[in-house]
């Protein structure tokens, strides 16, 4: 009994349920919940760079846009693996879930390395069963790679800076080049929080290195070329739409106009919030059952914080700079958004950590026992019942999705008649699932729609203003498909 005891508190047995684990709990029914809002128009743009072959520009529907604000390498790896597995639910999480595996592994290493690897067990276990750190593990949205980039970078210069070893500058660039590319200018955060430790910590030898300034150069090599290309073929259409939403730090959306390149922008149909508490809501609603831990963390460092500074306490400044400078600009912002979070929960997950690492030998075993025996059990549970995929993975589609099968019936050639309300999901799903176009007219042209004489196939919500269609018109229309929330039918 004592071997085996001894056993469950070796690292490599540690490690080897970390990575079984994390491999479950990201991959395993992976493709059963239909893709998100964003993650639908992401996955759509992919399947039309397949079909087109230009892998540069993203196009929607035939129509090159811009509208998401986002750079194309969510794109890219949703290419690759679609290439390989076919356009679908799990080809399309799959690039973000092979790295936010990746991410678990990583901070596993790392902490081992630099603090010990019963803190990084904690952590890691932590990380992987944090809901929101999860839920973008399983999507097909930027949140979830950029979340990996983000510790590649800080940890490369952790690395760099702290061992001396120089080419973890450039691996540092290469990855804020990457995070640039994945989630446009928020991959600036991550200098934010490499200069706010250089400052700190008083880390002169850094801040005179060479290398640091050098592996600079890679980040415009790997993010100019592409933002080029695109303004040499759009000019000022691509920079109105791709990167006014950045500098009004909202996100940008077009109209769904055929034929151009749209760049109004509207924050009506985005989860947007301006309340200073967004951020703190969230991670009290949120970041159970791990919230006390990190509270306590937190305290503890801030209590602390002048002999910190004061005795340089390297890891302290570096996991404080991770946390509390992009939380400060977060919270600076005019506008806040939940998702941007996720790079600071690995993070989360080390302060929580180092808590349960404080206590004494005997009670530290019996948390890693406890720790080991729920991972072992909730990772079952997740293996015999959809959980996840019923859960925290995204249901934003899943009462739409169930026109599709219907919607396979109809002529190839029939293009449906969609609202402008709901442009951004109908098309994108109808797109994505069924390589179906749509018609995207106003409230007014769509009743038009219904009076013409010619038959026309209609999608729409069954918001107000759909059930007041129905009902006004209930002898001329001929309900094809009808869910919870929404409605396919004929006129």
């Amino acid at each position: 009994m004592k071997i085996k005891e001894d056993l469950l508190f070796t690292k490599k047995f540690l490690f080897f349920l970390i990575i079984v684990i994390a491999f479950v709990v990201f991959f395993h029914r992976l493709g059963e919940a239909p893709l998100s809002g964003d993650g639908i128009g992401y996955g759509q743009i992919a399947k039309e760079m397949t079909i087109t072959g230009d892998y540069l520009t993203p196009y929607h529907d035939g129509v090159p846009v811009f509208y998401t604000s986002k750079p194309p390498l969510i794109y890219w790896m949703m290419v690759v693996s679609g290439k390989v597995f076919g356009f679908n639910n799990f080809s399309a999480k799959l690039p973000s879930a092979i790295l936010a595996f990746l991410s678990v592994i990583i901070m596993f290493l790392f902490i081992s390395r630099y603090w010990n690897y019963i803190t990084a067990f904690f952590t890691s276990i932590i990380l992987i069963f944090t809901q929101q750190y999860l839920h973008h593990g399983r999507s097909c949205i930027t949140d979830g790679p950029f979340a990996t980039f983000f510790i590649l970078a800080v940890i490369s210069f952790w690395i760099a800076a702290n061992e001396k070893k120089f080419i973890c500058y450039y691996l540092m660039s290469l990855f804020i080049g990457l995070a640039i590319m994945t989630k446009q200018a928020s991959g600036l955060l991550i200098y934010f929080v490499i200069f706010g430790y250089i400052i700190l910590s008083k880390d002169r030898a850094t801040l005179k290195n060479i290398h640091l300034y050098i592996s600079f150069i890679l980040v415009p090599i790997i993010v100019l070329p592409w933002h080029i290309a695109m303004y040499q073929k759009f000019g000022m259409e691509f920079v109105q739409e791709y990167f006014c939403s950045t500098v009004n730090n909202i996100q940008g959306w077009g109209n769904g106009s055929p034929g151009k390149i749209n760049y109004n922008i509207s924050t009506g149909q985005y989860n947007l919030f301006s309340g200073w508490y967004v951020y703190f809501q969230q991670v009290i609603n949120n970041y159970w059952p791990w919230f006390p831990l990190l509270v306590y963390g937190l305290y503890k460092k801030l209590k602390n914080i002048k002999i910190i500074i004061r005795e340089n306490l390297k890891k302290d400044i570096f996991v404080l700079c991770w946390v509390l400078i992009p939380f400060i600009l977060f919270q600076i912002a005019s506008k806040k958004n939940g998702n941007y979070l996720n790079p600071l929960y690995p993070a989360f997950a080390l302060i929580c950590a180092e808590v349960l690492s404080s206590f004494s030998q005997k009670t530290v075993r019996i948390i890693m026992k406890i720790f080991i025996i729920v991972s072992i059990s909730v990772s079952t549970l997740f293996i015999c019942f959809p959980i996840v995929s019923k859960t925290i993975d995204a249901q934003k589609l899943t009462d739409p999705v169930k026109l599709i099968p219907t919607l396979n019936t109809i002529d190839k050639n029939e293009k449906i008649i969609i609202r402008q309300d709901d442009w951004f999901v109908f098309s994108s799903m109808f797109l994505f699932y069924a390589d179906r176009g749509n018609i995207t007219v106003t409230d007014n042209e769509f009743e038009d729609k219904i009076e013409e004489e010619k038959k026309y196939y209609f999608a729409s919500y069954k918001d107000d203003f759909m059930t007041t269609l129905l009902d006004k018109y209930k002898d001329r229309i001929k309900i094809l498909a009808e869910t919870k929330r929404t409605i396919l039918f004929t006129n």
